[in-house]
């Protein structure tokens, strides 16, 4: 109970927009799981930025990666699952309607005999939704990968 009341406590020492922040991706999150389920990365990206981004003036970065980091939380107390591009989707989407232009980047690495890959959010050529270096961990797909990473042992 008293984990409870301490995460409760944390809530209320959010800002009133940061808690409609949190609030939207713990309800949004799980349908943004489904579209990824159901129409796959390229149907539900296109199907996202179908409207034209607004204008805005933009948010400082230190912002942005605040609202990141919210977005990160949610996925810990949302319904279903919410992997790494579940949040980088709707952290994509939350930004472009509010005009942010923002990328999201899938990188991969090879760990042992294991592909692994990873997705966050850019802006500027700058991480939002997680840490400065991850690109030198998952070389990004739009960035030259050696073709000696994927050869077998």
């Amino acid at each position: 109970m008293q984990h409870l009341s301490h995460k409760f406590q944390q809530f209320l020492a959010l800002t009133a927009p940061e808690r409609r922040t949190f609030l939207a991706a713990m309800a949004l999150l799980p349908l943004f799981w489904i579209g990824l389920r159901a129409l796959g990365l390229q149907r539900l990206q296109a199907w996202l930025q179908r409207k034209p981004l607004p204008v805005a003036n933009p948010l400082p970065t230190d912002e942005l990666q605040r609202i990141g980091q919210l977005v990160n939380s949610a996925t810990h107390h949302t319904l279903g699952p919410a992997n790494c591009l579940t949040r980088s989707l709707y952290l994509w989407w939350w930004l472009r309607r509010r005009g942010v232009d923002s990328q999201v980047r899938i990188g991969v690495r090879i760990a042992g005999s294991t592909l692994e890959a990873h997705a966050w959010v850019e802006h500027a050529g700058v991480p939002i939704n997680d840490r400065n270096d991850v690109s030198t961990d998952f070389p990004p797909f739009a960035e030259h990968v050696s073709p000696k990473l994927f050869t077998a042992p």
